[in-house]
């Protein structure tokens, strides 16, 4: 004989489900939108765009253990990351080499 239903609305015990921990994708995705605009800001875009990429990262290895369901917005993060990041870094070397080039003034 097996046991009887729980009552209507109820789960079991000891067959409730994990939430997925989807904090890391969200948080990179928008760290990674927001470090395209902050290139141009004395290195924000750069740092923004560096902790996008390791959220990312992260949040793309939680969802391939399956702890979270959003790795399409790590992914996004993760990619948006790395062109702010090359972006900044493209603006401060370009600022950093024509800061040295004489004026033809």
């Amino acid at each position: 004989m097996s046991a009887p239903p729980p009552p209507y609305g109820q789960t079991p015990s000891g067959y409730g489900q994990a939430q997925p921990n989807n904090t890391l994708g969200l948080i990179s995705m928008i760290l990674g939108i927001a470090s395209i605009p902050l290139a141009c800001c004395f290195g924000a875009g750069t740092l923004f765009g560096i902790a996008a990429i390791v959220l990312g990262y992260m949040g793309k290895q939680k969802a391939a253990q399956g702890l979270a369901t959003n790795g399409s917005q790590a992914n996004v993060g993760f990619i948006t990351g790395i062109i702010g990041a090359a972006i900044g870094l493209l603006w401060i070397l370009g600022t950093t080499v024509f800061s040295f080039l004489p004026s033809f003034y």
